[in-house]
């Protein structure tokens, strides 16, 4: 499960308080589904209107937390302050793996155990 970042100077930030409190709710609301959906920062104009008005978006757009784009919002900076959508799989997909190695180890390995359906024991992995 990926977590949408936010830096602890946020609460003071200039672009904070351009924006207003009622705005940075739909920032952070739009920034959570955004890291769920693994869309790279990317909130589609239905999906923030879910979320907040119009005009909160707007305010985001004004302060420069968010860019405009013509079917929705993209997000200032995502791509040096969020994980990738592709970064959260490949870290998913290496945590599987890691989790699955781990059993083999446990049931199969320790216990002396060779099972058909183990990709290691397949293998005849030594460790």
């Amino acid at each position: 499960m990926p977590w949408f970042r936010v830096d602890d100077t946020l609460a003071f930030h200039a672009k904070t308080l351009a924006a207003g409190n009622a705005a940075m709710g739909l920032w952070v609301r739009a920034g959570a589904w955004s890291m769920q959906q693994l869309t790279d920062g990317f909130v589609p104009s239905h999906v923030a209107r879910q979320m907040g008005t119009k005009g909160e978006a707007n305010r985001l757009v004004q302060a420069g937390l968010w860019g405009e784009l013509p079917s929705g919002y993209a997000f200032h900076q995502w791509d040096g302050r969020q994980p990738s959508a592709d970064d959260v799989k490949r870290a998913a997909e290496a945590k599987g793996t890691a989790g699955a190695h781990g059993n083999h180890l446990r049931w199969h390995k320790r216990r002396g155990v060779i099972h058909p359906d183990c990709e290691w024991c397949k293998e005849g992995e030594a460790s």
